[in-house]
């Protein structure tokens, strides 16, 4: 292979493999674990920042087995509970001593997660063990594999393109010599011969007259 076409697949093979990994990190999960206690009276909450489509899942457990509810709120959710205003939330599990949960959050926000005493249990301690999991799509590694498959597909197309013909120059005084037509004429004198009977010329090789058709 010419040495251009190679440097252009190598190219194409290095930028390639940079659109691989940004495509398998598109996607990333991160896992997190902690144990709480709900006060009397009181809500458990954590914050977390959250894209679109990111999703998060998991598991809760009461030690004791008393009952928990679990909410996801958004910021303006959370904003209006803190005000007393409402309760309003995305997603619950309510009333369990444990259960599992899985949401996929809408747009871009801080979201509340608030764990609230199960019913009758306001004035008691509870302690939750919470499992979560959280997946994020990295938008800007998806973009950066889209460009690198771009450019990767152009080296490719310039590493294995046909190879123009290149026009051969003749060099001055080298051209082959334009052969000269032969050009008809009356025939010698030396080459012919006179009837003995009509006196017409004929050629050498003629055994007869080609005018009187005599023998010659």
């Amino acid at each position: 292979m010419e040495p251009n076409r190679l440097r252009f697949l190598i190219s194409a093979l290095f930028v390639l493999s940079l659109a691989g990994y940004n495509f398998l990190t598109y996607t990333s999960m991160t896992s997190e674990q902690s144990t709480f206690n709900i006060q009397p009276g009181l809500t458990y909450n954590l914050v977390t920042t959250r894209v679109s489509s990111d999703v998060i899942s998991g598991q809760f457990q009461e030690n004791s087995g008393n009952p928990v509810s679990f909410y996801i709120l958004s910021s303006a959710e959370f904003a209006d509970f803190q005000a007393q205003t409402s309760f309003t939330y995305l997603y619950s599990v309510v009333n369990v001593a444990s259960g599992s949960f899985s949401y996929t959050f809408p747009l871009q926000d801080t979201y509340e997660i608030v764990f609230r005493h199960g019913t009758g249990l306001v004035n008691n301690y509870e302690t939750v063990s919470f499992q979560r999991a959280y997946q994020t799509h990295i938008s800007s590694h998806l973009q950066l594999g889209l460009v690198f498959i771009v450019f990767g597909a152009a080296s490719l197309v310039l590493a294995f393109r046909p190879e123009k013909l290149k026009k051969v120059e003749t060099l001055p005084g080298s051209e082959s010599p334009t052969p000269t037509p032969l050009v008809g004429g009356p025939t010698p004198a030396n080459f012919l011969k006179a009837c003995p009977k009509c006196g017409a010329e004929n050629p050498l090789a003629a055994e007869k007259c080609r005018t009187c058709d005599a023998k010659i």
